[in-house]
């Protein structure tokens, strides 16, 4: 009995000793996580310190040093922007980095610019830089800008990520009045500063110029993108590299304006471009009296006429925008998405006469770009690049229809469990005397029904991040050029990221805050964290995004060139003469093409789907005559969407040929905009050939490539060419009409003056209809073909004279009192059918026949 007192005693001992150890455990515990709070309490605080003397140590004006010095360590940093010091919201701004490290050892780290975009979301864009001791380096990067940004934060920080430098940019950017962007190559560009500041078409933008030299011009075409019109007189442009040359065309095709000053220096300034703009060789130039214009005749009829050296420039496919009786003043055709004018004078002669009329300068850039680009210019600073934003989310805001739930499978899943799991059940239960396990019943059938559920959502459910892509990749014989959107989601509320390939630049697509409904812009301190960094290293461009919801999509646009040393695109010739089409079209691609399709202004051929090296024909090939501007049936024609009334997502060729008519709408919406004299090849690649845009894993995504090339177009028999009138803008003597779609609206008459250009004899006119494939499709009911009388002006009796309905084609003799000596042809368009009236009456398409003189 003692013994197991003794026992039962030293069991307690035990007990207690164990819970005592316990608790001092506990205690120590407690205190060790109570120091380790003091302790990272002390390290904020410090931490918070430091950066308060850092930035109070950071200078915040432009261009100013700022430095940090750490012990033995000291780093300065300097930086500069744009052009000038001067930016634009919605495009790219050049920044220069200048960063000296006075230490003794090796500095390694990064630069990170923050910037706030048009949505209001921060993104950060960071770069890797390396400092030997004792020496400086300087870094030139690109920085996107959201619309009305008016500064940047700049930091370096170590390899730790704590910063070493900081420094705010107050960027110089008009938030009230769109600004025009005019690059200068000039050798005397002091007597070019009467282009700085006028008013251009009412004041709606306001020019302001930038001297470039050969020293400070980009080597790259992002670097032109913050430039509007690049003006190159009295320079030798020989003196830019051949890669800046390029750079120059890429930039103009991609939508840039380039003027080129003539006179004197002809040769140094339009030699080069010859070949490529002329139809003839140029005289030498000499010095004419030349009239400006009979508005500057203030005193007498000859106060307008200046003398200078001039030279009678004819440009192939040229829109006269200026001209006196001698000669074009000013001419300009059209390069895809961009314009080159060509001047018969030097800029530079005529800076006394511009000083003393600056409305002059007004009347070349408003008359030059046309109402719908100064329009587009002008919104900008309100809407920035909202409309592209628009244009995206409508091309690839979409997903995998395979992965739309079987609604049919899970109705049908759902009655059977009612079934089971009410009478099913209760009833096979009582006829076996079980029932007391019809709630056990219920509760296995309800999972097991849950889990075939489960089951059958896995294809339905994401499980990481994807994306979505339309692709553009244009090959001409030097140069491939891609651009390719892509639309990033991830199905969960956690930050993510991409690594992409780092021969891509990255820009965002985002809209406009006005479409966020806040009544003030939301104020930027730099102190924000990031939504969107962008991590440009040597080897992957890393994406990571934060703070995001489910599915929020995030888009970006890719873009690269790189010469086409694979000498990959669409081959061949074509010939194109009095509405007869021949020639041939090659694949060269490497990789099937679907849908592919010949296009010119007003004119189309189906080509269908072409094979690695396939060679069409295109003799004996129908000759489609399409509405210009109206992108919409175009694509659906091309795609094959005009064979279906109505959506029909159970369709799979239906849903093929939607995603082909988005991105088609979207490319011919900003790449085909205006007359061109060539033909572009177009088609659509399903496959990856050459998809290569992530690098750290194999995200799931979906998207296609739309592949194109120009070709040029011989419209030429001996010495007879045909062309289309509407090269030239027709100039609207009266009446609501749109040149950009050959469209007329209103009721009231329409009269088109149209310029069958005084370089030709004229032979023959001939009016071409819009194609019965777009006028006979239901879906384009508010299309209508015009209907009613038309008229020639007679210059022999003052009056319009009616023409046969039935009549298409009018030859020289029945022209001859028409046309006026400068070959102008003024027509009158009365539409009768006001019962079925439309907004779009759609005007034939004139085409002349002539010889050349």
């Amino acid at each position: 009995m003692l013994i197991k007192k003794i026992s039962a005693y030293r069991v307690r001992n035990s007990l207690m000793e164990t819970e005592m150890s316990d608790q001092m455990n506990k205690q120590k515990k407690r205190k060790t996580i109570v120091t380790l709070c003091l302790a990272a309490a002390l390290v904020v605080a410090g931490t918070f310190l430091v950066s308060a003397s850092e930035t109070a140590a950071v200078g915040m004006e432009p261009s100013q040093a700022a430095a940090y010095v750490l012990g033995e360590e000291a780093i300065t940093m300097e930086v500069n922007y744009g052009y000038d010091n001067t930016a634009k919201g919605g495009r790219y701004t050049p920044v220069w980095i200048d960063l000296a490290n006075s230490a003794d050892q090796a500095f390694e780290g990064k630069i990170q610019i923050l910037s706030m975009e048009s949505d209001y979301e921060i993104y950060r864009y960071e770069y890797p830089v390396s400092i030997e001791a004792g020496s400086s380096v300087k870094e030139h990067v690109y920085i996107p800008l959201g619309n009305r940004a008016d500064q940047l934060f700049v930091t370096l920080v170590n390899g730790n990520g704590q910063k070493v430098v900081e420094k705010r940019l107050k960027l110089n950017v008009s938030l009230d009045v769109s600004e025009l962007f005019i690059g200068v190559l000039s050798d005397k560009p002091e007597r070019l500063s009467y282009l700085n500041g006028i008013g251009v078409s009412y004041s709606m933008l306001k020019t302001k110029t930038f001297n470039l030299t050969k020293e400070n011009f980009p080597q790259d075409e992002i670097g032109l993108d913050l430039v509007d019109v690049i003006l190159i007189t009295n320079y030798r442009i020989r003196d830019l590299s051949e890669r800046q040359t390029t750079i120059l065309m890429e930039w103009v095709k991609n939508g840039g304006i380039l003027i080129l000053g003539t006179g004197n220096r002809v040769d140094d300034t339009l030699g080069r471009f010859a070949p490529e703009l002329l139809d003839d060789s140029y005289e030498f130039p000499t010095v004419m009296s030349v009239n400006m214009g009979l508005e500057y005749d203030t005193s007498g009829p000859l106060d307008s006429n200046i003398d200078i050296p001039c030279v009678d420039v004819s440009l192939r496919g040229g829109n006269v925008i200026f001209s006196d009786d001698q000669m074009p003043l000013l001419s300009s055709v059209s390069r895809e998405k961009g314009i080159i004018a060509v001047a018969a004078y030097d800029f530079v002669d005529i800076e006394g006469f511009c000083r003393e009329n600056p409305s002059y300068v007004d009347k070349l850039f408003t008359n030059l770009m046309g109402e719908s680009r100064i329009n587009r210019l002008a919104e900008s600073v309100y809407s920035g690049n909202s409309n592209q934003y628009w244009s995206v989310k409508s091309m690839i805001n979409t997903g995998n229809v395979d992965r739309l739930p079987e609604i049919p499978l899970y109705v049908m899943e759902i009655i059977i469990y009612i079934l089971l799991v009410g009478p099913g059940l209760y009833i096979f239960l009582k006829q076996r005397d079980l029932r007391e396990y019809y709630r056990m019943g219920v509760v296995v059938l309800s999972i097991l029904f849950t889990g075939i559920i489960y089951l059958m959502g896995n294809k339905t459910r994401f499980e990481d991040t994807f994306y979505n892509y339309a692709r553009f990749l244009d090959a001409s014989d030097d140069v491939i050029s891609e651009s390719t959107f892509i639309n990033i989601r991830t199905p969960y509320n956690k930050p993510y990221s991409v690594s992409l390939n780092p021969s891509y630049s990255v820009r965002p697509v985002t809209r406009s805050y006005y479409y966020e409904m806040m009544s003030s812009p939301t104020r930027f301190t730099g102190t924000e964290d990031y939504n969107i960094a962008i991590n440009y290293g040597q080897d992957k461009t890393k994406i990571s995004a934060q703070n995001v919801v489910a599915f929020e999509p995030k888009y970006f646009q890719l873009e690269k060139s790189e010469y086409n040393e694979s000498k990959i695109g669409f081959t061949g010739e074509v010939k194109l003469f009095d509405g007869k089409i021949s020639g041939t079209v090659t694949n060269s691609f490497g990789y099937p093409v679907e849908n592919a399709a010949l296009i010119m202004y007003g004119n189309m051929v189906m080509l269908g789907d072409m094979q690695p090296g396939e060679t069409k024909r295109l003799d004996g090939l129908e000759l489609i005559c399409y509405p210009v501007g109206q992108s919409y049936v175009v694509a659906e024609a091309i795609s094959g969407g005009n064979q279906y009334k109505k959506a029909d997502i159970e369709d799979e060729y239906y849903l093929d040929a939607l995603e082909k008519t988005n991105a088609l709408i979207f490319y011919l919406n900003n790449y085909m905009t205006s007359y061109t004299s060539d033909a572009r090849v177009m088609g659509f690649v399903k496959g990856e050939d050459n998809l290569n845009l992530t690098l750290d894993r194999d995200y799931e995504h979906d998207g296609l490539t739309v592949v194109t090339s120009s070709m040029p177009v011989n419209s030429y028999r001996d010495r007879m060419v045909s062309r289309s009138v509407l090269m030239k803008r027709p100039k609207i003597v009266s009446g609501q009409y749109d040149p950009d779609s050959n469209i007329l609206y209103g009721i009231d008459p329409v009269v088109l003056e149209y310029s069958l250009g005084n370089d030709i004899e004229v032979d023959r006119i001939k009016l071409n209809m819009i194609s019965d494939l777009f006028l006979s499709n239901e879906k384009y009911g508010y299309m209508t073909a015009f209907s009613g009388n038309m008229y020639f002006y007679n210059y022999n009796t003052g009056v319009f004279d009616l023409l046969d309905n039935q009549k298409t084609e009018y030859t020289a003799s029945d022209l001859s009192p028409y046309l006026s000596p400068s070959n102008t042809l003024t027509v009158k368009y009365l539409y009768d059918n006001t019962s079925e009236y439309s907004w779009n009456i759609l005007l034939p398409m004139i085409n002349v026949i002539g010889e050349e003189r």
